[in-house]
């Protein structure tokens, strides 16, 4: 199994345990609309659920870059899971360029939430980046707010 598939396999279990509903609920197409009109309308749990259902596949199919679009729409929201996913796809280059920094940005901003397994990530990453990159890092996160 890729690295790719394995990260997509943990995303999918995660999405299962947090929302154990969600999987069923999208089998139906009035589910999938209404989310998808929610997702649409702005709301940042549904953007998040929505990138995960199609990062993992749960409308039947996967467009990681779409899935990207709606995490990070969530993720500007202050939506901590939306957060810590975006830092993990940035870690693994899933749907995005791989970027170490970036993924250090996200996951410092859910470990703000009490993420733990985003400051897991986060620490293991802050040994691969020089102190000026974490000063960047440090800067960015004081001037960041979120959009509603």
């Amino acid at each position: 199994m890729t690295e790719r598939r394995l990260w997509g396999a943990i995303l999918a279990a995660v999405m299962v345990l947090l929302c154990g509903w969600m999987p069923f609920a999208l089998t139906d197409p009035a589910s999938d609309n209404q989310l998808q009109t929610l997702a649409g309308q702005g709301d940042a749990n549904a953007q998040w659920m929505l990138g995960q259902a199609l990062l993992t596949g749960s409308l039947g199919t996967t467009d990681e870059n779409e899935a990207v679009r709606w995490f990070q729409l969530a993720a500007d929201q202050g939506h901590a899971l939306a957060q810590r996913d975006l830092g993990m796809l940035y870690e693994q280059g899933q749907g995005v360029t791989q970027d170490r920094l970036e993924a250090f940005f996200w996951y410092s901003l859910a470990s703000r939430q009490d993420s733990g397994r985003a400051r897991l990530r986060r620490d293991a990453l802050a040994g691969m980046l020089t102190p000026d990159q974490r000063e960047a890092i440090a800067t960015r996160m004081k001037a960041w707010r979120p959009r509603k």
